[in-house]
Parts: structure tokens; sequence; C-alpha cells
């Protein structure tokens, strides 16, 4: 008897210890995750933005927890117990996993759609009679691609490289900006941004230059300078859109857009609804600010750049489709949109423009949408306003038949026949407003991004391509004005005429005369 007690001491203390080891080992755990937080960022970041992953969790605890007290009770009631818990670990793991495995497969496509079935049903998007005319003083001609080869090739740092690409304003002008950052994985860790590379969007040559600023935080650096690292320290549920350098008085400040989220419930899970929180600002010391979506608008450092997230502004448009239901998104398509996309761009919608909106700020990101199916004209045009997020859009009559990019870019090497098409391609169908005409500005570029061999614009109503190869001939042509009232104001002053400005202007002519004489056989 003296035994058996020793050995229920014996077995109580080493249970006892074994418990204590157990919850020391998670207390390490916890504190470890903790301090390296960031770096887990991306999986509790995806529990937090789809809650659909804890309902089936929930409903295992629930049942563990009815099971285990049905078997306590069940096990007081005899004196034995014909299962062990090796054999009910066998019939119950399975069980959790068949459970876990059931419950995803169910409630993963309701947490993907129920976010957008919520947006296209509380949006507050305003319809527009007129698209407006974009800014002639403000041109996008420079395509990404052909930047970041100007970019490239003018970078004489050793030991850096290119980081991603994105659009900032520097003195009311748009510009492609690259950030310098660490090339090679010692340098990742050793060494400091070293600024940024800026290429002038507003001229098809090359105009490069270079802000020079160490930072002491920023993208592309290991790993404690990484500047999410620094962001997820002081503020963890968010998720953080890709950063823009923007320079003032010499100095550089990154700008980096914030999407929080509302959790909103619908049988049979939770869901949670993307919606912009503002701007963290970070300058070269490494200081950061959080700014709402009001202070932001008032920023001096943010004045004239973009602020409304590009992504959560896709999205945003996206979840349109799901505006007459779950079941007509997947079956019947009743006025169904869809983001019209030309394959093999780098650069996609949405295309950010500079309208002469009086009411606003007047710079846009322009997202056109197709009718769902082969369908490849122009459904409708969505306007949201780059700086608040405020939507419009127009819906364009079906009777006008108006082309989309997709189709622009066909017309493009149809009105050239004679280039080789194997080595060059038609890229960023952006949209030009010009007298209430919706062109679409398709530069042709070699498929190496070494330059610009020319820029069309393409009429949507007609599909008249005209073929530009100056940039004063692109800003006069989006400002309304004919090529041929410049050409003999130019001649008048006794400034010279290239030859390709008389080639555009021959088939020019030769464009509005087919035109007529289709027009007359069609009375």
């Amino acid at each position: 008897m003296r035994a058996t007690k020793e050995d229920n001491n014996k077995f109580r203390e080493n249970k006892t210890k074994k418990g204590l080891v157990i919850v020391l080992g998670f207390i390490f755990l916890a504190c470890l995750i903790w301090i390296s937080r960031p770096l887990w960022h991306w999986f509790f970041m995806f529990t937090y933005r789809n809650p659909a992953f804890w309902v089936p969790l929930l409903l295992i605890g629930i049942i563990y927890v009815i099971y285990t007290f049905y078997s306590y009770s069940k096990s007081k009631k005899k004196s034995s117990t014909t299962y062990t818990k090796d054999s009910e670990m066998a019939v119950v793991a399975p069980a959790i996993i068949t459970i876990l495995i059931i419950g995803w497969a169910i409630l993963g496509p309701f947490q993907a759609m129920y976010p957008q079935c919520y947006l296209a049903q509380h949006l507050d998007a305003k319809e527009i009679t007129e698209l407006p005319d974009m800014d002639p003083s403000v041109v996008r001609i420079m395509p990404q691609f052909v930047a970041e080869r100007y970019a490239r090739d003018a970078l004489q740092y050793p030991r850096f490289k290119l980081g991603t690409a994105d659009i900032a304003f520097v003195a009311k002008k748009p510009c492609w900006v690259f950030p310098l950052i660490p090339d090679g994985s010692i340098n990742f860790f050793v060494l400091k941004d070293k600024g940024a590379a800026y290429v002038d969007m507003n001229t098809s040559r090359k105009s490069t230059h270079i802000v020079e600023k160490d930072m002491e935080i920023g993208p592309g650096m290991g790993v404690r300078d990484w500047y999410k690292w620094k962001l997820y320290k002081e503020r963890y549920w968010v998720d953080y859109e890709d950063p823009y350098f923007v320079p003032v008085n010499g100095e550089l400040h990154i700008a980096v857009p914030i999407v929080s989220y509302e959790y909103h419930w619908r049988f049979p899970t939770l869901y949670t609804v993307p919606r912009w929180a503002g701007t963290a600002l970070i300058n070269s010391e490494g200081e950061i600010e959080f700014l709402t979506p009001e202070d932001v608008l008032e920023h001096p450092v943010l004045k004239e750049q973009k602020l409304y997230p590009e992504r959560l502004t896709r999205y945003y448009i996206n979840s349109f489709r799901y505006v007459h239901g779950i079941v007509n998104k997947l079956f019947y398509h009743h006025e169904q949109l869809e983001i019209a996309e030309v394959p093999g761009q780098q650069n996609e919608q949405p295309f950010l423009v500079a309208t002469k909106e009086a009411n606003g700020s007047g710079m846009k990101w322009f997202i056109a949408c197709e009718p769902y199916g082969a369908a490849h004209g122009i459904y409708k045009i969505f306007l949201i306003d780059a700086r608040t997020g405020e939507i419009s859009f127009n819906e364009q009559p079906k009777a006008e038949a108006l082309i989309g990019p997709v189709k622009a870019c066909d017309y493009v090497r149809k009105a050239n026949p004679i280039v080789d098409w194997n080595r060059m391609i038609p890229v960023e169908p952006i949209p030009v407003v010009s007298n209430g005409k919706l062109y679409w500005e398709v530069r042709v570029i070699p498929n190496d991004g070494s330059g610009i061999a020319y820029t069309t614009f393409v009429e949507s109503e007609t599909s008249d391509v005209t073929e530009l190869h100056t940039d004063k001939a692109i800003v006069e042509f989006i400002a309304g004005k004919y090529v041929e009232e410049e050409a003999e104001r130019r001649k008048e002053g006794g400034e010279e005429i290239t030859v390709e400005e008389i080639i555009d202007e021959i088939k020019r002519l030769l464009g509005e005369l087919e035109r007529k004489i289709g027009e007359d056989k069609s009375w």
C-alpha cells in the first residue's frame, strides 16, 4: 500500500514538472514571436483578414469541450473504461482534420465573395454624364517599361539596384520613381537605401535625375532597417501598400498607404471589408508619422501627391461584379462588368491621369470596364479621386459602340503593318479625353524597352489611329488642337517642320477622307 502511494506521489510530481516545462515553453515561444512579430505579420494578418479561418477551429473547440465533459461524466459512472488515451486520439485526430478541411472548403469561398458583395451594395458611386478633359500640362508619355530601362541604364552606383516603380509628382509633373536599394545578400544587411531615381513621365526622351539621400529605414533593407519592420512595430493589424519616395526641398520622404479592415457578419461566417486608413510618412531619419485620411490631405509633403491606394481602388471596382448578387456573378452575368486588361502588359489598370475637373483635385484613377465575356467594348468608365477616393462613373450608351483598350492595341498594329510586330509592342493604353472624345494613348516601343518609337491616339468611337512622333505634337493633340493648325503656325513662324510630322498629317487627312466616304455610303 505504501509503495502505491509513493508511486502516485512520484507520478504527480513528474506530471507537475512536465506541466511546468510546457507552460514555460509556451511563454518562451510567445515572447520570441512577440519580439519577431514583424516576420509573422503575413500569417497573423491572414487570419485577421479572413476570420473564416477561425470558425472551424472554434467549432472544433466547442465539440471537444462537450466531448471531454461527456467522457468525464461517463468515467465517473463506470469503475473502468475500455478506451485508452491513445485509442481516443486515434479517433479524435482524424475527426478534427476532417472538420477543418470541410469547414475551410465551405467557408473559404464565402469569405472571398462577401466583402465584394458588401462593397457593391454600399459603395457610393456618382454617375456623371461626361468625362472630364485631360490636363495638357500634366501629360503621361513615358511608359513604365521604358522608364525602368532608362533608370537602370543611367544607374552609376555600385552595390545598388532599382526597387519597385511607382508614381510621384515633382514640381507638379508626374515621374516614375525607383528607390535605390542595396544589391546583394550581404549588402541587404549592411547598406542603407541611397535615395531614388526619377524619370520624367511627360516626355519621350530620356530625362532621369537622382535624389541622393541615405535613408535610415526603407524598402530592400534588412532586417530591422526594413521599413515594414518599423511600421509593424508601431501599428500591426493593418496592411501597407507599395511605398513611393517624395522629394521636398532636398529631403526624401517615404509615403506608405495604409489599409485597415472592418468586421461584418453574414451567415455562415464573419468577413472583413478593407478601407483606406490614411498614410504612414517616413523621413530620411526613420521617424514615422501616421496620418489619417483627413490629416493627410492637409500635409505639406503630400499636398500634390496621389494618396488613395492603387490596389484598393482596383479591388473596389472589381466588387461591382457582385452588384446583382453572388448567383448572378456565378451564373447569369446580368449587367456584369470586367476590368479591361491588355495581355502581356507590365503596368495595368488603374491608370493615374490628371483631368481639368474643377471640383476636386483633378488627379484620378481611371478604370475602363468591358462587359462580361468575349466583348471588348467600353461598358463603364470609373474615375476614382486619387486623393479622397470618391468614385464616379460614366456608363457609355451601347449604340455608340466605343472600343476599349484591348482592341485599341489591335488597331495600332493594323494602322502600321510595315512595323515588325515581333520586335515592337504596343503598351499602356492610357485613356485621354479631349473635347469630350475618348482616345487611347498607346505607345509603341521595342520589346527590350530601349525607347519609344512613336505614340498613337486611337479614337474610341471611330477607331481612327493618329501617329505622333514629338512631345509637342502629343501635348497639342491632348489640348484639342489639330496638327495642321500647329504646322501652319510653325510655318508662319519660320520653324522647321519634320518629315514625320508631315507623314502624321497625311495619315490623319486620309483617315478623315475614309471616314467621310464611309458615312456617305452608309446614307
